[in-house]
């Protein structure tokens, strides 16, 4: 009898009937289950391989270089690592992007700009990563954009663009007690506040 999975005598009564079709049932929900579970674990593996998906491959680090680059973290030999690196991309992206004009030579002994162009620099590394996604080139290059308007922003390097490193003003510095300072006027702003209600006290018994 077509549709079970084995055949029925002539004169099967009707409720070996029934159990036959019930079980002929189960079997194609058992088969169709497991199809959709062979098909949910093909998925997940195309997904997961893809370039810059959850969990699809971790993105590949500078050769050689400490990662990720704090440079208060450096030590020397790391530092030296971080340098090299970071002078030739600079050098890459001035000539890439012609931006020569909106940033001085003498980026290199700007505190700012230094913390500013490694930042980009990670960032452009992350994003032309193998594991990247297909938008992250673009919105480096948005952020690109955004730097190269603080750039444009700092006084003391748009003094140094004609070609003179300028050092910055030393009278433009805090003085040297004004953690002291602020530290007197937190407490006096601590002063004036009501302590705290006790634990387990409602606010109006607390007043």
């Amino acid at each position: 009898m077509s549709g079970y999975d084995f055949d029925l005598p002539p004169d099967a009564p009707p409720d070996m009937v029934a159990i036959a079709e019930l079980g002929a049932g189960l079997n194609r929900l058992t088969a169709a289950v497991d199809t959709l579970h062979r098909q949910h674990l093909e998925l997940r593996d195309a997904v997961t391989a893809r370039p810059g998906a959850a969990g699809g491959g971790q993105r590949k680090v500078p050769a050689g270089m400490p990662w990720p680059l704090r440079w208060e973290d450096l030590d020397r030999d790391a530092a030296a690592q971080a340098w090299a690196w970071l002078i030739d991309w600079v050098g890459w992206l001035v000539d890439r992007y012609e931006i020569a004009e909106e940033m001085p030579a003498c980026w290199y002994r700007h505190g700012p700009l230094i913390e500013e162009l490694t930042a980009l620099a990670a960032g452009w590394h992350t994003a032309y990563d193998d594991n990247a996604r297909g938008d992250e080139p673009l919105i480096w290059h948005e952020r690109l954009a955004r730097s190269r308007a603080r750039l444009r922003d700092w006084d003391d390097f748009t003094r140094c663009r004609n070609g003179e490193h300028t050092d910055h003003n030393l009278d433009l510095r805090w003085p040297d007690d004004w953690t002291d300072a602020a530290t007197t006027a937190a407490n006096a702003d601590l002063a004036g506040r009501p302590q705290p209600a006790a634990a387990g006290r409602t606010r109006e018994e607390a007043s």
